[in-house]
């Protein structure tokens, strides 16, 4: 019988270099413990936006920068939140209230650059009582559990997603606007799709990082991602805006959500992943 797999965790770690061999791909390490090289036959990078590993592999991303910045902050609600999440799509952008376990919320407040700076030099209290008045009274009074932190909003995607013993997931590869909360959502998408495709490819006997298997992960994932990516973009030039006649549009297309089962349930597959490909089919197993 085959012994357990093996899994091996540095923290606090950094990595040096990446060689991308014919057989096989070397990572140096800078830990706590000194350095470590390892040798794989795939490199999964998930380091983020601005991902060492995807630049030092020259993999370029197009994309462009909003007018808006993300504001983001912990707080707790006087009241129970009851596990609901909120948005609310102000003129000046998006306010979202996403639940956390201990009756905590993360709010991601999305305003334009220079308002956003502005708010951010608030004192604590005033700028608890703006967040209050975007965050409504159904929670009760609220207490800030961390510094407010704020990010330009921006959106990216990779020429490509994967290259010879390489493969890039989450906002390594993509990068879109917070309204409505996909960032998170294609990450584990993406994860759940490489996942299946290395277990087939592992059934199959084949080796993991080579470019004929990664391009099946590109592939599925890379124009399903253009989809969301641009459905974000839409979303945000649409509802941060006071246009009349795309204010008008926007009513309707609500209006219609709530009138037509049918659009409101093609909008919630395409925002909660039912939409497309989907990851694994019923008889798929990750068991070896």
């Amino acid at each position: 019988m085959a012994a357990d797999p093996q899994i091996t965790c540095y923290y606090e770690a950094r990595v040096e270099s990446v060689t991308y061999g014919e057989a096989a791909a070397e990572v140096e390490l800078e830990t706590t413990q000194g350095r470590r090289r390892l040798a794989a036959s795939l490199v999964v990078a998930a380091d983020g936006l601005r991902s060492q590993v995807r630049q030092r592999a020259g993999i370029p991303s197009d994309g462009w920068d909003y007018w808006q910045s993300c504001i983001t902050a912990l707080v707790a609600p006087a009241q129970d939140h009851q596990n609901v999440a909120y948005e609310r799509f102000w003129p000046a952008g998006p306010f979202a209230i996403l639940p956390l376990p201990g009756n905590r919320c993360q709010v991601v407040w999305i305003l334009p650059h220079e308002q956003a700076k502005a708010t951010l030099a608030l004192s604590q209290a005033d700028f608890l009582a703006e967040m209050q008045r975007y965050y409504g009274d159904q929670g009760g009074y609220l207490t800030l559990l961390n510094p407010p932190q704020v990010f330009p909003a921006r959106l990216r995607q990779s020429r490509r997603y994967y290259q010879h013993r390489l493969a890039l997931v989450g906002d390594a590869a993509h990068h879109c606007h917070p309204v409505a909360g996909q960032g998170l959502n294609l990450g584990i998408r993406d994860a759940a799709a490489l996942a299946q495709v290395l277990l087939d490819a592992w059934r199959r006997q084949e080796d993991l990082g080579e470019v004929q298997v990664l391009r099946r992960y590109g592939r599925r994932r890379r124009w399903e991602n253009w989809v969301v990516l641009l459905f974000t973009d839409l979303l945000t030039r649409t509802f941060s805006n006071s246009y009349w006649p795309l204010v008008v549009l926007r009513r309707l297309v609500l209006i219609g959500m709530i009138r037509f089962p049918p659009l409101r349930r093609f909008l919630l597959r395409l925002m909660t992943g039912l939409w497309g490909s989907p990851p694994y089919s019923p008889s798929s197993s990750l068991a070896f």
